[in-house]
């Protein structure tokens, strides 16, 4: 994902021209963003269904489910849940098996 500076404060434009806020941008991964995504990702392609695919039926840009897979922005409660209906998991699957040290991680992380 490709991110350009502008002069506005508070959000950055993409490639695309598409506006983002700069708490979403740079953020480092964080243990539970890392582990949803990594779900998300499994499920997907498990399903045998593509970036594009996915995107437009979530009505989002394939930079963001680039970076919800990879971790780098949190992905939303509506849209958690929404990905999971159209992946036909419940939404605690995204949540099932983390360990000692990603929900401690998650403990440490601050609230955006």
């Amino acid at each position: 994902m490709t991110i350009l500076a502008m002069p506005v404060a508070g959000s950055v434009v993409d490639r695309l021209g598409h506006r983002k806020t700069t708490a979403a941008v740079g953020r480092s991964n964080d243990p539970s963003n890392t582990g949803v995504g990594s779900r998300l990702r499994v499920k997907r392609t498990a399903l045998g269904l593509s970036r594009q695919e996915l995107c437009k039926q979530l009505g989002i840009d394939w930079d963001d489910l680039d970076a919800y897979e990879a971790g780098i922005r949190r992905v939303s409660a509506n849209l958690l849940l929404r990905i999971a209906k159209l992946l036909n998991v419940q939404p605690d699957y995204f949540f099932r098996d983390y360990t000692e040290d990603e929900l401690e991680g998650c403990l440490e992380s601050p609230i955006d």
